[in-house]
């Protein structure tokens, strides 16, 4: 018997160091926990040398959505996928070769966070193509905030806006985020009421549709973005750009309001190649993101 059991453990270990074969492992996070072992993410790293990013982005997700991520499986393929509340599981990365278009059709969940959104007032160069936060895995927005218009609908919430009352997702936080962003804005247009502009009339929250041009589900859909005055929101689509032309709307445009949002977990589609300038959208695990890139000395 003891023979059996030492073959049986030999051989697990000649398979878990062949290339592509690993033995499966579920990392559940410990109940009332929302985030991942420090132990787990460093195991993870070690598992994983040729995923540098990969602890990085599962603490990110977790931490961007309490709750709703609630561990991670490794499967005997050595494919890492994230465990949601709902049952499903995420595949981390798919290992394929992808375009620009590829991953805004069918992205992974690395896909998702490997161009890293940088808040605030630094210097943003023009790149083409980098657009953090334009690849969302579709089944994470649905698992969180709803998968057909009448579950969002659900999960929507009457927030207090600059004066105005707007429909937006109570799920994960986003809501109070979207009320404690509009309380330091009106305070702001209080003391500079020539921004007000920027603001009013704002170009809507929750709208159930496609992204314009694509079949892709827009994140107003999920009830997650706000639109502000579509005047002052240049769109890449209506308005063909050089990158020296992006760089200037980005400059010019109010940068105490985007500091505001990005402070509440938002992001702003002023800071996509492929701009929206009158774009506000949340998405916390993009911040949390950043935050861990700064700790770990890689942030810019």
């Amino acid at each position: 018997m003891f023979k059996k059991l030492l073959l049986l453990l030999i051989t697990l270990c000649c398979l878990a160091s062949m290339p592509g074969v690993g033995i499966p492992e579920e990392f559940r996070l410990p109940p009332g926990k929302t985030s991942l072992a420090p132990e787990v993410l460093a195991k993870l790293g070690v598992q994983f040398p040729g995923q540098p990013s990969l602890p990085a982005d599962l603490a990110a997700l977790a931490a961007g959505y309490p709750g709703f991520c609630l561990g991670v499986e490794v499967r005997d393929d050595r494919k890492v996928y994230l465990i949601l509340k709902n049952g499903q599981k995420l595949l981390y990365d798919d290992g394929l070769v992808k375009s620009f278009e590829d991953k805004l059709q069918r992205p992974d969940l690395k896909d998702m966070l490997a161009q890293l959104y940088r808040p605030g007032r630094g210097p943003e160069p023009f790149r083409p193509d980098y657009d953090p936060g334009r690849f969302r895995v579709d089944a994470l927005f649905s698992a969180v905030y709803g998968a057909s218009a009448s579950e969002v609908g659900g999960h929507l919430v009457s927030v207090p806006f600059g004066g105005a009352r707007v429909r937006f997702n109570a799920q994960n936080g986003a809501a109070r985020a979207l009320e404690s962003a509009g309380r330091e804005l009106a305070a702001l247009l209080a003391q500079r009421p020539q921004l007000r502009q920027y603001v009013f009339p704002l170009g809507g929250t929750f709208a159930w549709r496609p992204i314009a041009g694509t079949n892709r589900p827009s994140p107003h859909s999920w009830g997650i973005a706000i639109d502000l005055n579509p005047r002052h929101g240049a769109y890449w689509r209506d308005r063909k750009k050089t990158g020296p032309e992006v760089e200037a709307m980005r400059t010019s445009y109010p940068q105490e309001i985007v500091e505001i949002f990005e402070k509440h977990g938002f992001i702003w589609g002023g800071k996509w190649s492929h701009f929206d300038l009158m774009h506000f959208e949340y998405r916390p695990e993009m911040l949390k993101k950043w935050e861990l890139s700064r700790k770990a000395g890689s942030g810019g």
